[in-house]
């Protein structure tokens, strides 16, 4: 299926690394071993009272450029940067092609989709590969429900998601949702996931999609599908609780980005009129940097705002950590933003010019930038505390 990852740059408010390369591919045509815990629940961090600057254990996973074969990690261990963590941990191997996602799990397993090496790698906490679930090709999101099970969202096949059982990481369902699914998140036995139709534009067989399915996880079947009116629900999607954050990419030409915040206890969402293209969610509420791209003027816009759970109201720039802002948007390239359950800093990465190496910035609790890290890795776009 080579269109896989051709088709992504319709599809988003900015290229990632897979763009990049696809980019530069057509204009030269025409231009996770046995779990060793007896606990599947998703890791819970206490936030303690007075963190040090350097209080957090990190992974950053680096997409590498699509083709290329330069996936990576970076650990960043109490302040100090391990590069090329993954192949230190497990000598003589890659990563593999475009990571899209990781996810900790729990105390012992840590699971990251590999989007053109068609895998699931699994590694534990200290960076050791141990096993890997094939055959899911054009694998994008990554979610569990803390009992057993992984679930995979693949653009392949017109849409699906694929079920994992973590104890042998074999396949043992599949479920059809909308074209080029997305995001995907776990509540109450039910899976919530953002579809994009993003291969519409090449593929002409169907338009961009504005649903979010709804799956029953158990049987894999889905129930329905909501209609947020919304074009295109591309990229990061963060979740809180019964509350998930949906980017809407748009078209990039007439349709605007907007962002959705759905409560997956009763289906019902607001959307607000500006993109939240990077996400996190963090002490009830989500934070985002918007990232808006015109095919008519060949320019990006970003912006920053917050979301308060329950209330929904909806801020410009990102709170009490409002003094990482000029910083941020100053950034040639933002790719990512993250605030560590362990110390309460927030991480804000910089993909630079998208071939290149990326930075990861840190801020303590006030905005206030502590450090920045250079990486040997390109296009830095998920962070995950250990």
């Amino acid at each position: 299926m080579i269109i896989l990852n051709t088709l992504r740059h319709k599809s988003m408010s900015r290229p990632t690394s897979t763009d990049c390369g696809i980019a530069g591919f057509l204009c030269t045509l025409m231009t996770l071993l046995l779990l060793a815990s007896c606990s599947l629940q998703p890791a819970d961090y206490p936030t303690p009272d007075e963190p040090t600057a350097d209080s957090d254990r990190l992974i950053v996973l680096c997409e590498g450029l699509w083709g290329m074969d330069n996936s990576s990690l970076s650990l960043i261990d109490h302040g100090v940067l391990t590069n090329r963590w993954f192949q230190q941990q497990n000598p003589g191997r890659h990563l593999g092609d475009t990571g899209n996602d990781i996810l900790h799990i729990n105390d012992t397993l840590i699971a990251i989709s590999v989007n053109w090496s068609n895998i699931i790698q699994y590694i534990r906490p200290d960076g050791t590969a141990i096993a890997a679930t094939e055959n899911i090709p054009n694998n994008r999101r990554l979610a569990t429900d803390g009992n057993g099970f992984l679930y995979v969202t693949s653009y392949a096949d017109k849409g699906y998601v694929a079920k994992i059982d973590l104890r042998t990481k074999q396949i043992v369902d599949t479920c059809h949702v909308g074209y080029e699914p997305e995001g995907i998140a776990y509540y109450d036995g039910r899976l919530y996931i953002a579809n994009t139709g993003g291969y519409s534009t090449q593929t002409k067989d169907h338009g961009y999609e504005q649903t979010v399915s709804v799956v029953d996880a158990p049987t894999m079947r889905e129930l329905r599908r909501i209609d947020t009116g919304c074009k295109n629900l591309y990229g990061t999607m963060s979740q809180s609780g019964q509350y998930i954050c949906i980017n809407s990419a748009g078209d990039m030409y007439t349709i605007p980005p907007r962002c959705i915040v759905l409560n997956m206890a009763n289906d019902e969402f607001r959307v607000y009129d500006f993109p939240a293209t990077y996400n996190c969610a963090y002490h009830n509420r989500f934070y985002m940097i918007g990232s808006s791209y015109s095919y008519i003027t060949g320019t990006y816009t970003y912006s920053a705002h917050t979301i308060s759970l329950p209330s929904l109201e909806a801020t410009e720039g990102l709170a009490d950590y409002n003094a990482a802002n000029e910083t941020i948007m100053n950034m040639q390239s933002p790719y990512a933003i993250y605030i560590s359950p362990l110390s309460g800093h927030l991480y804000a990465t910089d993909a630079r010019s998208y071939a290149t190496n990326g930075y990861v910035y840190e801020f303590d609790r006030q905005g206030v930038q502590l450090k920045r890290y250079l990486l040997r890795g390109v296009n830095p776009s998920r962070i995950i505390a250990m």
